[in-house]
């Protein structure tokens, strides 16, 4: 249970004289960082489909918190697996899992700063596999994982998607379970400044985002995925690798199955150095039955179409 300011606590449980019998015993622990107790306000929780994360604010929730994390709400009541606290000070909030030191930054960079505590929830609770890759759904149910190293489009491209006919489930971490089955992390899409001007189906939603300020120094907007759609474990149909270049036409070049894995493994997050054994077959698994293949572009659009128009082909053929 967590009080909070706005909430009437069970006078004979929260009774000063009770709590501080209950502490001394180890039953219960205040929600501190390395700075002290942290009040709670009110409470967010957001599910990442490996863990719960509940968000505990001195005061009201930020709006640009709620628009970029909303999505990934649960009733506040529901069990979680882990805490982070925001407090404000000053000008500045103080950002901490719960018992951390906190960092303190300004209300430009207050999301990206809570995407990365969130984010080390997911690294400790994983039990499997973390791709760093884009997934979109095409509409015959089977994912598409657009992997590829910064620069490389895909956020944007996936973004692009998702207004094609794909559903766009997350793109930045992908799951990938022991049989081969992949789910996202449901964290709203991050696009930068370049990418603003290019998604034309999505400039009402753009332009009514706010702009974020994240650590390495670049603004970005997010934008809100399909929840369900980033949650749901699908087979891979595609493993698309990017390589953006200027002024080329789409084109597109089967990759073999040991240079996919090859190279799938560079973006793999496993928590030791090594693959073990389940692990290398789990990515075996993902691209037994998929088409892998490099994609080089230039042109968004021209991209989305070259995309599209493969995947129904191979849907076609199946």
């Amino acid at each position: 249970m967590i009080c909070t300011n706005d909430t009437p606590c069970d006078v004979t449980i929260c009774a000063p004289s009770v709590v501080a019998g209950l502490r001394s015993v180890g039953a219960i622990e205040p929600l501190s960082n390395q700075d002290g107790v942290v009040p709670v306000r009110e409470k967010l929780l957001v599910d990442t489909g490996v863990s719960r994360v509940l968000i505990g604010f001195d005061e009201d929730i930020p709006d640009p918190v709620m628009s970029a994390f909303g999505h990934m709400s649960l009733p506040s009541n529901s069990a979680c697996d882990a805490y982070v606290l925001a407090q404000r000070l000053a000008d500045k909030t103080g950002i901490a899992p719960r018992g951390e030191t906190p960092v303190r930054v300004g209300d430009d960079m207050l999301v990206p700063q809570l995407k990365l505590a969130i984010t080390e929830s997911v690294l400790e609770f994983a039990d499997d596999l973390l791709l760093h890759a884009a997934v979109v759904v095409h509409d015959s149910g089977r994912a598409m994982l657009l992997v590829g190293g910064p620069g490389a489009g895909k956020s944007t491209l996936a973004t692009a998607l998702g207004t094609a006919g794909f559903t766009l489930a997350g793109d930045d971490i992908a799951i990938l379970k022991k049989d081969g089955s992949v789910f996202a992390i449901p964290f709203p899409s991050t696009l930068k400044t370049g990418s603003w001007e290019l998604l034309g189906a999505k400039q009402d939603e753009i332009s009514a985002a706010d702009i974020h300020l994240r650590p390495d120094g670049k603004y970005v907007k997010y934008l809100a995925v399909d929840k369900e759609a980033a949650l749901t474990p699908r087979q891979v149909g595609w493993v698309v690798f990017l390589d953006r270049q200027n002024d080329e036409t789409p084109t597109v070049c089967a990759q073999p199955v040991p240079q996919t894995i090859s190279e799938l493994i560079s973006q793999v997050w496993t928590g030791t150095s090594d693959l073990t054994i389940d692990e290398f077959r789990a990515l075996a698994a993902c691209v037994n039955d998929a088409t892998c293949f490099r994609l080089h572009y230039s042109d968004l659009t021209m991209a989305v179409a070259a995309l599209r128009d493969f995947c129904t082909e191979s849907v076609r053929d199946i």
